[in-house]
């Protein structure tokens, strides 16, 4: 077989481009997947972020219908970090040309779903400006899943065979909008009802691209099998249960090169497994200086990375923390933004107890990763988490997690209460506070097993989550999908 040809379609590639995790595995996995032989490739908006890139003008537009307007599309390109992997620029400044991805400061934009259109659309029609034609279209989350059915509304014009596959990132974001939407878009109105755009009588974008993608997948296995429940479904387990056999599993890696506590510049002393201990002492005493805590070798120090809103929990560590405090023999380094609620709660905590708490509101990358490196324990609640990217960070630096067993977080940790060697972390069962106060006691009677503790740590420091089998995955994925296509 040729060299199979993977056209990628998102709203965002790290580290062009970036809301979260999903550009942060757009911007990952095609290095891996260039590593199997595929010529991997990134079709992206020309968001006004993107404008100031570096990039190459194709001579040809893209011209598509949507609605009763007919739009033009720019095409450019630019290369993915150091790599040969191209990423294409889509541009329309009526559509893209905005301070957000998504929103801004007054909200979501109105036009979301016809710039999902674009966006899909136009990566159907890219071929016809930059010369190369993709075997799979592999679109991200709500505002790439309609990609799969302008496929299919074309294959009937196409020579060859083509496959496509769906990405749910997150369930939670579905891209619902009006039916008038869905008439903008030009697809048959065929694809409306059950079987298609419809829900609950609304447009889904996410929901149809369920629908009509030929494999999906999501990003670990225990979240594949949580959304086909009530649970966790958020109303699409019907068609996520109709779809079960095309719906496959694959956990996330994350980038080992650019997170590597061996060399890695943001933080005041490297680590690895043989100085552990060593390391980890100097960079949390420089953390507890750094965020004004008392500088103590010996009380444990927790550390959080969050967004702060309900689906991450932390609610439930704000219910407890007072309590825990009392007991002046743990410290929490809280770096988050999100719910106004919660960041007063965490920041009266800082003024109440501040050689106990520091809270920072807000995101700062080098701060995160001193924290990953000087924290002794990773508090990750989540109610759900499709896979999670901080927990394998924290892993990575050395800081034992402490999670729900949900989604990614239960593949990723070994509880030690399993008793296995290979234990590295901690994982509690109901969304409660009383359960998250139990399992914080019992790392803090870990903690004073440093033997024990020590153990774990280089357990998790032992943990790998490159990206190298999953691409192996993703490669055989594609080729059940072009098979699909072949029946």
């Amino acid at each position: 077989m040729s060299q199979m040809k993977i056209l990628f379609v998102s709203p965002e590639v790290s580290p062009l481009v970036r809301t979260g995790g999903l550009g942060d595995v757009v911007g990952s996995l095609p290095h891996a997947l260039a590593k199997e032989r595929l010529d991997v490739r990134i079709v992206c908006p020309l968001h006004q972020s993107c404008r100031k890139l570096t990039r190459d003008l194709y001579p040809k537009p893209i011209s598509i219908r949507l609605g009763k307007k007919t739009y033009s599309f720019s095409v450019s390109s630019t290369r993915l970090g150091d790599s040969n992997i191209l990423v294409y620029f889509i541009g329309n400044d009526s559509l893209f040309d905005r301070r957000g991805v998504y929103s801004d400061e007054d909200g979501d934009f109105p036009d979301n779903a016809l710039r999902a259109f674009a966006l899909s659309k136009a990566a159907i029609e890219l071929e016809k400006s930059i010369d190369w034609q993709p075997d799979i279209f592999h679109a991200h989350d709500w505002m790439a899943a309609p990609t799969s059915a302008f496929l299919n509304q074309k294959k009937k014009k196409l020579k060859r065979k083509v496959g496509s596959v769906l990405t749910i990132h997150n369930l939670e974001h579905q891209g619902v909008f009006s039916y008038d939407d869905f008439k903008d878009s030009g697809l048959p109105l065929s694809y409306w009802g059950i079987d298609g755009f419809e829900h609950n009588g609304a447009l889904n974008l996410l929901k149809g691209g369920i629908q009509h993608a030929d494999k999906l997948t999501t990003v670990s296995p225990t979240y594949a099998d949580e959304i086909k429940t009530t649970a966790f479904g958020q109303g699409l387990e019907k068609s996520l249960i109709y779809r079960a056999a095309d719906l496959i599993g694959i956990l996330n890696g994350i980038d080992e090169k650019a997170w590597d506590p061996e060399n890695d510049d943001a933080i005041p002393q490297k680590l690895n497994i043989g100085s552990a201990t060593k390391g980890k002492k100097g960079c949390k005493l420089a953390l507890q200086e750094e965020l004004g805590l008392s500088r103590e070798k010996v009380v444990p120090l927790y550390g959080v990375v969050s967004r702060l809103y309900q689906q991450k929990g932390l609610d439930l560590l704000l219910d407890i923390m007072p309590e825990l405090l009392k007991q002046k023999n743990c410290q929490f380094a809280i770096l988050g933004s999100g719910d106004s609620k919660e960041e007063r709660a965490f920041r009266q905590l800082s003024k109440s107890h501040p050689t106990q708490v520091a809270s920072f509101i807000g995101f700062d990358d080098g701060l995160a990763r001193r924290i990953f490196a000087g924290s002794d324990f990773f508090l990750m609640p989540s109610r759900f988490e499709p896979c999670g990217l901080s927990q394998q960070y924290a892993l990575r630096y050395g800081s034992i997690p402490i999670a729900r067993r949900t989604g990614g977080l239960a593949d990723t940790i070994t509880p030690v209460e399993s008793k296995s060697k290979s234990a590295n972390g901690f994982l509690f069962d109901r969304p409660h506070p009383q359960e998250l106060a139990k399992v914080i006691h019992k790392s803090l009677a870990l903690y004073q097993d440093q033997s024990a503790f020590l153990n774990t740590r280089k357990n998790a420091m032992h943990s790998s989550f490159s990206w190298a089998a999953a691409a192996l995955q993703y490669v055989k994925t594609y080729e059940w999908a072009l098979e699909k296509k072949a029946q």
